[in-house]
């Protein structure tokens, strides 16, 4: 006879409060206050919850899915898991990547959380979360854990600076060539110019189609204003058409709050297209950029 399914390890407070913080953290703290900490707190509260969803899902596990978790969690932070996730990546709508780093089984130390859980979960009253069918818990943890890994597009929209601006693109009618040399035209030139990793087109090959080149600008005069490591990317989407990431920079201002990173970042997107529009304009009016 199959042990009946325990729907309290996933309707539990716990459970929820660690599904937010990985959903927030990936798709929010990360790029806004990057850190270790905001680089560990998602493998954190994944460990957590991960023996919680196999002992549900598999309740003839029991606390052997503690180990197991620990084991499939070394296993996802190691080269040997890069064949399987290029396999899933052929088939998936939703592509995941990982980091290998092996700092982050230090996490691990988080697993008596879980093995706590599973063992009380029946006497924690407090924690039980009461009249929600489990399902509406369980496949929404789905979607975030497959979302855990950065999304393609951050290979390409990332900054050594501490002023992150990951969606700050235009569209110009130019190739990436045209536009190097217009720029410089106009006095301003990129000091650094390469393209994007073989191990990066190996692990998305769509990519090659775009010709991917990151660009930085280590002192970026505006106005009155000196940018520091100004850091862009240019894609390639079509003939005679560029998309221009502006990834971001390296400032000394106060960003240390949601609400400054955000003005920082709309103040510097605004005024670093600006001129890089009205130099690309400048021998070519006809040619037009479209913010997206």
């Amino acid at each position: 006879m199959k042990p009946p399914r325990n729907k309290y390890l996933i309707l539990n407070y716990i459970f929820i409060f660690c599904v937010v913080i990985l959903f927030l953290n990936d798709h929010f703290f990360k790029h806004i206050f990057s850190s270790w900490f905001t680089g560990k707190l998602s493998d954190m509260v994944g460990i957590i919850i991960l023996p919680l969803i196999l002992t549900y899902i598999f309740p003839k596990l029991k606390i052997h899915s503690v180990w197991i978790s620990a084991l499939l969690f070394a296993f996802w932070k190691s080269p040997y898991s890069g064949k399987v996730i290029e396999m899933y990546n052929k088939f998936t709508l939703i592509p995941i990547t990982r980091v290998v780093d092996y700092s982050d089984l230090s996490v691990i130390v988080f697993l008596p959380v879980s093995y706590y859980l599973i063992k009380k979960i029946n006497r924690l009253n407090l924690l039980k979360i009461q009249k929600i069918n489990p399902a509406f818990i369980l496949f929404p943890t789905g979607f975030v854990l497959m979302a855990t890994a950065p999304p393609p597009s951050f290979s390409y929209t990332y900054s050594n600076g501490n002023l992150n601006c990951r969606k700050c693109v235009i569209r110009v009618a130019m190739t990436q060539k045209e536009i190097v040399e217009r720029l410089k035209e106009n006095q301003i030139v990129f000091d650094t110019i390469y393209p994007m990793s073989e191990s990066t087109y190996k692990r998305y090959p769509f990519f090659k189609q775009d010709d991917i080149h990151f660009y930085t600008i280590k002192k970026f005069v505006i106005d009155k204003d000196t940018l520091k490591n100004v850091d862009f990317a240019m894609r390639s989407i079509g003939e005679n058409q560029t998309m221009l990431h502006f990834n971001g920079l390296q400032t000394s201002n106060d960003i240390s709050t949601i609400r400054l990173f955000v003005k920082a970042r709309k103040h510097y997107s605004k005024i670093i297209f600006k001129e890089l529009s009205d130099a690309l304009e400048n021998k070519q009016p006809e040619n037009g950029l479209k913010e997206h």
